[in-house]
């Protein structure tokens, strides 16, 4: 069967398709959006950085969590991920960046990751049906859906069909210059800012390639290719390391073996995710369903005659499932020896490699079934197939819309009618010619889409009510507009938040400052510094002791959110030291600490003499200085490199001071001081990343003339030669 699909034409159809699969959660249908971390952690780190370059700053440093700590080494923000600044220029001529927008950044990365998977099974010569298909499993089954909320996790994963795509191109070609591919996919995956995807994507390449033809030559070259992505990547991952330096290693690796976890690929309402039903307690009941065409495609692929080509892909599922599980040990025996090997393996997220080689074992199977020779099928059959077929989807759209589909077992007699629904279909496809077989192949695609559709969006997982949150500077739904208004006018002043006050993460939207926070990049010098000041909730949560004025101060508190149930409200409202800000008829009732301190100051209280602010910026901050003694004047912003101090224009000593913050000690007299920060590392793995830039620009010129010259030679490579 061969259909003439143009590339372009793919793309276009499916980013429309893309747009019809999400059009409850973007304009003008909007009533859902992506809930939990993109909500409450990347889309705060996203719209700081943008209103940052709006102000016409780059912004190195963020103050708003941990008493600061540098914005530029948090690989999460992808700040220096391109797709990240196309989004920005969408939002150029707002003042704030949206919900929204952070969203359509998602979405578009769902349709990359079907084009980029496309493109890599249409190179090995497929069924166009059947990479199309194959290509909805990979971008539109159930782990996409799952990750959703995960920005950095889901950008990353939809780069890696392009680093396979160019395996097999040098395979085929015996040549190292497709590989360029594999370096900007791997870049492009780092920058995302989730680095177990990276890791997982370096362990399915190097699957893929061992396992492939011209294996160790193949395997040399993804490593090397590799190389030059983190080259490529300098300018991240630079400050990052730096940063890491600062921080406990998370080590978190562990096998997972829950056979629920499997039932999910196969089953999908096996859990009911509706959004009105409560979670399961297991932690990896989860969706990961990988529709019906790799369901089909798998009886299919096992009456192929030549299975040496799904060998490599087979290679990615063991792989996957080795660090998975880790059975008797085997992953762990090499990751538990490397602490950066455990900081950035996480089990689940191999997760990943099972949709990517299960488009593959699609397309290979559905490949081979519309290309054996069929007779015209009888008209009756493609006649009730077509109306069973429009009649479940519909059936299916509105059970989505309503009352809800079967859970458990029971969910199997709904695969079981949708399995021979789309296995029937497959069989008229073949069967048709001309434009029925268009026409048949565009049901298909519908039928499996609307499959994906219902059981994969507006699910617990990925949805919640509502347009989701945005941020003024002068209201706020849940807070008393006085309190709210005072809160914005001094944002030199830090707020302590109980358990029931906003994500720490969420206060960047208004400038505000905490000295809590929800990050992986909490500095183990400022734990330390917390030990005895707070109670920990988690490895990076924790409550300050409201009693402890010396630990009120030193933070810079001045302001505490509570709510009426709060743990801390009952407190706060019989202390003389708080008082009310506002009315508490709203949810988050705000409450000032009288006797407040700010973030800088003279360390002893006896010196006599004013410190008055005068600039102040993320990367810089301005004081007028009077004694007539001098002394220590302390700054609660945590010590970093990159921090610098000046009096008067000339250089001076910066202090650790209490182990986590800064100090310099000043002359008596009237001066400015100036505490200035310059990520370190930026510049020189900047100029490292340009210059591979341009190194991977002439490698990509140099492959482009190589492949013209093979064409106009008509030179063919022994694998080409090897499967005709």
């Amino acid at each position: 069967m061969s259909l003439t699909f143009s590339r372009t034409k793919v793309a276009l159809v499916s980013l429309l398709f893309t747009y019809v699969f999400f059009f409850e959660y973007v304009r003008p249908f909007r009533r859902v959006h992506v809930p939990n971390d993109l909500e409450d952690y990347h889309y705060p780190l996203a719209n700081y950085a943008f209103q940052a370059v709006k102000q016409g700053r780059f912004p190195q440093w963020d103050p708003s969590n941990y008493c600061g700590m540098s914005f530029v080494a948090n690989i999460q923000a992808g700040l220096f991920y391109p797709p990240t600044w196309l989004m920005f220029g969408t939002r150029w001529n707002h003042e704030r960046l949206s919900f929204q927008a952070v969203e359509n950044l998602v979405f578009a990365h769902v349709w990359l990751a079907f084009f980029l998977c496309y493109l890599w099974l249409q190179g090995k010569r497929l069924d166009k049906l059947a990479c199309i298909l194959g290509a909805g499993v990979f971008a539109f089954s159930g782990y996409m859906c799952t990750q959703l909320e995960h920005l950095g996790v889901a950008a990353g994963y939809a780069w890696m069909p392009l680093g396979l795509w160019s395996i097999d191109e040098a395979i085929e070609r015996r040549s190292w210059r497709p590989f360029w591919k594999f370096a900007v996919a791997s870049g492009m995956c780092f920058l995302a800012g989730y680095p177990p995807t990276w890791f997982v994507f370096m362990v399915v390449a190097g699957a893929y390639a061992l396992a492939g033809e011209w294996r160790w030559k193949a395997t040399l070259g993804v490593a090397a290719s590799a190389a030059v992505s983190l080259a490529l990547a300098a300018v991240q991952i630079l400050p990052t390391a730096e940063a890491t330096g600062f921080r406990d290693p998370e080590l978190r690796y562990a096998g997972a073996r829950q056979p629920v976890l499997f039932l999910a690929f196969t089953l999908p309402n096996y859990i009911d995710f509706t959004m009105e039903t409560p979670g399961p307690e297991n932690p990896w009941a989860d969706y990961f369903y990988l529709g019906l065409p790799a369901l089909v495609a798998i009886p299919l692929l096992i009456r192929r005659h030549d299975l040496r080509r799904i060998v490599p892909v087979a290679a990615i599922v063991l792989a996957s499932i080795i660090v998975l599980t880790n059975p008797f040990n085997v992953a762990g025996f090499v990751i538990y020896r490397s602490n950066l090997l455990q900081d950035i393996s996480r089990a689940q997220y191999f997760l990943a490699g099972i949709p990517l080689a299960f488009a593959a074992f699609a397309a290979f199977g559905l490949d081979d079934f519309l290309r054996r020779k069929s007779r015209p099928a009888p008209a009756w059959l493609t006649w009730t197939t077509g109306g069973c077929a429009g009649l479940w989807a519909v059936v299916d759209i509105v059970r989505w819309a309503g009352p809800g589909f079967p859970n458990g077992w029971w969910s199997l007699l709904d695969l079981a009618a949708a399995v021979s629904i789309f296995g029937a279909g497959l069989y008229v496809a073949r069967a048709q010619s001309g434009s029925a077989r268009v026409w048949a192949a565009a049901a298909l695609v519908l039928f499996v889409g609307v499959d994906y559709k219902v059981f994969g969006t507006s699910r617990r997982f990925n949805a919640a009510p509502g347009l989701g949150q945005e941020y003024s500077s002068k209201s706020h739904v849940a807070m008393d507009n006085e309190a709210y208004r005072e809160l914005v006018a001094h944002p030199h002043d830090r707020i302590l938040l109980d358990q029931t006050g906003p994500m720490p993460a969420r206060i960047r939207h208004i400038g505000l400052m905490t000295p809590q926070g929800f990050d992986p990049f909490f500095t183990t010098q400022f734990r330390n510094l917390m030990q005895p000041l707070a109670t920990f909730r988690t490895e990076r949560d924790f409550d300050v002791n409201l009693k402890d004025d010396a630990a009120l101060q030193l933070l810079g508190v001045r302001y505490v959110i509570s709510s009426g149930g709060g743990p801390w409200h009952s407190q706060l409202v019989s202390d003389p030291r708080f008082r009310l800000v506002g009315s508490d008829e709203y949810f988050y009732h705000v409450f000032e600490y009288v006797r407040s301190r700010p973030p800088y100051g003279w360390e002893s209280q006896d010196t006599s003499g004013q410190v008055s602010r005068r600039e102040w910026t993320p990367e810089e901050r301005t004081f007028t200085v009077r004694s007539a003694r001098g002394g220590r004047l302390t700054f609660s912003e945590q010590f970093y490199p990159g921090w610098t101090v000046t009096i008067d224009g000339k250089r001076a000593a910066l202090e650790r001071w209490k182990g986590a913050f800064q100090a310099v000690q000043v002359p008596g007299g009237e001066h400015t001081v100036i505490f200035r920060f310059r990520q370190q590392w930026l510049g020189v793995g900047g100029g490292i990343s340009l210059l591979t830039l341009i190194g991977l620009v002439f490698w990509a010129i140099f492959d482009k003339r190589e492949r013209l010259s093979r064409q106009i030679t008509g030179r063919v490579s022994p694998g080409i030669l090897a499967r005709s």
